[in-house]
C-alpha cells in the first residue's frame, strides 16, 4: 500500500494459484503472494472479476436428517464469510494487467498499473501507482512514482528512514525509496506494503456520494487517531493526511498512506513539527466534514452566510463535540489526547469487535490445522489405492493389507443408499478421515464391492495399514535415487 488511494483494480484468478489482484495501494482488490508464485496476467478493459469457479467449491447447505453423531461440514471449515474475503484478496494479488510499463523496477517485477494521481504538494508532474512482486520475497508491494525527480545526492533519501521503524496497524508500512530511469526519466519510486481491497476515503465513500452512520464515523475516527499517535510519537508528521491518502477496506480497516512522502518531495521546507501534528489533528476534522457533506442533513444554511456542514440531529452529542473540537471551536489548540478522551467510551466497541474477530480467526486457524492432517492422509490414501503397479507386481494394491485399505476408501468416498443413489456427505467423510487420523479404537464394518464379503477392524488397525503401504513406498521411493 501506499498511493493516495491505493485503488484496486478488478480481481480475477489464477485456478492453480487461487491469487490475484487490483488497482493502488488500496488496490481494492490485492494480497500477497507467496514466494515464486506466479502471476496472472489480464488484459486492460476486460471484465476480470472472479467466476464462481475461481472462488472454489462453497460450502454445501445441510440437510436437517443429517445424522445426529456426525458433526456438519462447516464445524470443520473456515467461516464462509472469512473465506471469501481472503479468496477476493488472493484474486487481487495476483493479476496483472497487461500494459507498456517497464516489464522490471529496480529489484520488483510483475508490474502492474493501478491508479495515476494529480499532482498535489510536490507540485511535480502527475504521479502514478503501480503494483509489483518482489524477486527478493516474492510479496507484492505498491510503487508510488514520482516522475521528474531530482535528488541532490544519495544521502537525501535517507529521510525516509524514520518512517521505516512506524510498524502500526493502522499505518501502511513504507519499505524503501529509490531513484530510477527504467521509466525513461528519472523518477522517485518509494515503495509501501500492499494492502488488499483497500481503497482511499474518497473513492470509496466520498465519490459514491455514500452516507455514512455515526458509528462508522466513529470507527475511521479511532483509527486514524490511533495510527497519528503512533506517528507523533516518534516525532513526525504524516503532512498529506486527507481522503485520498486514508485507505479504508470493505471491513472498515482503516490506514493511513504515503507516509514519508511529503519529507522526500520538500526536504528543505522548514516546518515545526508542533505545527504539522496539529494540522495533522484538524485533518481527521476535515475529513468528517467532507463526509458528513454527503447528507443534506448536516448542511445548516444561514442566511446570508455560507451553508456550513455541522453534524445533524440523528449524532450524538459526543459526536458533534468531537466535530466542533477538531475544527477549533472549543480550543485552538488541539490535543490527541483530547480526542482520544473524547472518543473514549466507543474504544470500547472497537475493542470487543477486534476480539470478536481474533476469537473467529483463531477458531479458522484452529480448524485448518485439523484439515492440513486430513489432507496428508488423502495423499498417502491415494498414493496407495489403486497404484498399477509395484515392485514388479500388479496385484499389489489389491492384496494385503492394501486390500483393506482400499474397502476403507470405498466405504468414505463410494457409499450409496437403498436405492443405489451415491452419498455424498462431506461430514461423513470428514469424520471417518479424522478418526482413521488418531487411529481409534472403534470398530467399523467394511465390505467387498460384491458384497459376498466383509471384515470388522478398528480404525487403529487400517491406520497401521496405511502407514505400512505408505512405508514400503517410502522406501522404494529412496532406493531410486
Amino acid at each position: 500500500g501506499a498511493p493516495a488511494s491505493n485503488a484496486a483494480a478488478e480481481s480475477s484468478e489464477n485456478h492453480e494459484q487461487s491469487k490475484a489482484a487490483p488497482a493502488a495501494n488500496s488496490l481494492e482488490g490485492f494480497s500477497k503472494l507467496s514466494v515464486g508464485a506466479r502471476p496472472s496476467y489480464r488484459k486492460a478493459g476486460v471484465d476480470n472479476k472472479p467466476t464462481d469457479h475461481d472462488l472454489f467449491m462453497t460450502l454445501p447447505s445441510q440437510k436437517p436428517h443429517h445424522n445426529p453423531h456426525l458433526l456438519p461440514v462447516t464445524h470443520y471449515a473456515v467461516d464462509e464469510r472469512l473465506r471469501r474475503e481472503l479468496v477476493d484478496e488472493m484474486h487481487a494479488e495476483s493479476l496483472v494487467v497487461e500494459s507498456t510499463l517497464p516489464a522490471r523496477v529496480h529489484s520488483y517485477h510483475a508490474v502492474s498499473p493501478l491508479e495515476a494521481v494529480p499532482a498535489g504538494i510536490s507540485g511535480m508532474s502527475q504521479q502514478c501507482v503501480v503494483k509489483a512482486q518482489s524477486i527478493n520475497d516474492g510479496k507484492q508491494y505498491c510503487l508510488r512514482r514520482v516522475p521528474g525527480f531530482r535528488a541532490k545526492d544519495d544521502s537525501s533519501l535517507h529521510i525516509i528512514d524514520k518512517w521505516k521503524d512506524i510498524d502500526h496497524p493502522n499505518v501502511v508500512r513504507v519499505r524503501e525509496a529509490f531513484t530510477t530511469r527504467a521509466f525513461g526519466d528519472s523518477s522517485l519510486i518509494v515503495v509501501y506494503d500492499f494492502k488488499a481491497m483497500a481503497m482511499s476515503l474518497k473513492r470509496r465513500i466520498i465519490d459514491q456520494q455514500e452516507i455514512v452512520s455515526e458509528a462508522r464515523l466513529w470507527r475511521v475516527v479511532l483509527q486514524i487517531t490511533s495510527a497519528l499517535k503512533a506517528i507523533h510519537s516518534a516525532g513526525l508528521s504524516a503532512r498529506m493526511l486527507n481522503a485520498a491518502t486514508v485507505l479504508i477496506t470493505p471491513e472498515d480497516r482503516v490506514y493511513l498512506n504515503s507516509c514519508g512522502l511529503a519529507d522526500l518531495l520538500m526536504p528543505e521546507t522548514g516546518y515545526i513539527i508542533d505545527v504539522a501534528q496539529q494540522e495533522d489533528l484538524r485533518a481527521i476534522g476535515q475529513i468528517l466534514g467532507l463526509i458528513l457533506g454527503m447528507n443534506p442533513e448536516n448542511i445548516a444554511g444561514i442566511q446570508g452566510q455560507t451553508p456550513a456542514i455541522l453534524p445533524g440531529a440523528s449524532f450524538s452529542a459526543d459526536f458533534k463535540q468531537l466535530f466542533a473540537y477538531l475544527h477549533g471551536r472549543m480550543t485552538p489548540v488541539i490535543a490527541i489526547d483530547d480526542v482520544l478522551r473524547l472518543a473514549g467510551p466507543r474504544m470500547f466497541a472497537e475493542l470487543d469487535s477486534a476480539r470478536r474477530e481474533a476469537d473467529l480467526y483463531r477458531t479458522s486457524l484452529a480448524r485448518e490445522t485439523a484439515n492440513g492432517r486430513i489432507a496428508r492422509l488423502l495423499c498417502k490414501l491415494n498414493f496407495i489405492t489403486e497404484r498399477p503397479e509395484h515392485i514388479m507386481d500388479p496385484e499389489w494394491s489389491e492384496t494385503g493389507d492394501r486390500y483393506l485399505i482400499k474397502l476403507f476408501r470405498d466405504y468414505v468416498f463410494h457409499l450409496v443408499d437403498d436405492a443405489s443413489r451415491p452419498v455424498l456427505d462431506m461430514a461423513h467423510v470428514v469424520g471417518n478421515l479424522n478418526k482413521l487420523d488418531a487411529g481409534s479404537s472403534e470398530k467399523i464394518m467394511l465390505m467387498s464391492r460384491d458384497g459376498q464379503s466383509c471384515l470388522v477392524v478398528t480404525y487403529s488397525e487400517i491406520k497401521r495399514c496405511v502407514d505400512a503401504a505408505y512405508g514400503d513406498l517410502t522406501v522404494a521411493a529412496r532406493a531410486r535415487k
